[in-house]
């Protein structure tokens, strides 16, 4: 179960490091564009869906919910 945490884990992290290694190689002005996103939080709309998904990844993982449908788990949370 861990190992497939820390794999979706990692292709979050990923997803976004290429999502702005993309915008800043791939389109004019880059570079001014990813320090601005430093500076002020803007973004790009496929650096922010990539940011989303990170969050989501880790809010999923944090609250111990499966990521990819792991049968395997015999864990059941009780609500009391």
């Amino acid at each position: 179960m861990f190992v497939s945490q820390a794999e979706t884990l990692r292709k979050a992290i990923e997803k976004l490091i290429d999502a702005k290694l993309h915008d800043v190689l791939a389109r004019p002005g880059g570079l001014d564009r990813l320090m601005a996103h430093r500076r002020t939080g803007v973004a790009s709309y496929d650096i922010r869906q990539a940011e989303r998904h990170l969050q989501d990844t880790l809010s999923e993982l944090i609250d111990g919910t499966t990521i990819g449908g792991d049968h395997n788990n015999n864990y059941h949370e009780s609500v009391a």
